[in-house]
């Protein structure tokens, strides 16, 4: 029952340093923040109004139209990739020092294991 019990507790304390895990990567980049969330409405409305623009008022030519909105839809696609390398950067940070502390304690838990063993060698 206690075993239990501790591996509950283990479990919740495990789901809450993931779900702060997961709002720290989403700060970084790694969900739709609100910044984000701007820089895209604003270059598909920028898109949008030069097609506009171009194709029905004929305000500029079709053809400067159709090449300035695929400029800015470049635009979007590498800050989209910057975003992503932001977060896959900060994920690989964390895991990077979360291995770095497995093998800190894999170390002292052979150490430990050996002097286990010469101290039961001693008292036999």
């Amino acid at each position: 029952m206690r075993g239990e019990e501790q591996l509950r507790e283990e479990l919740q304390e495990f789901q809450k340093e993931k779900e702060r895990i997961r709002n720290i990567v989403g700060q970084i980049g790694g969900s739709n923040n609100k910044q984000n969330k701007i820089v895209n409405t604003l270059l598909i409305v920028i898109i949008v109004a030069l097609l506009v623009l171009g194709g029905v008022f004929n305000r500029i030519t079709p053809s400067l139209a159709v090449q300035v909105a695929i400029l800015f839809g470049v635009i979007k696609l590498i800050w989209m990739f910057y975003e992503s390398q932001r977060a896959s950067h900060f994920q690989f940070w964390i895991l990077n020092s979360l291995e770095f502390r497995i093998n800190e304690i894999y170390k002292k838990t052979k150490k430990l294991e050996k002097d286990l063993e010469l101290l039961n060698k001693t008292k036999e």
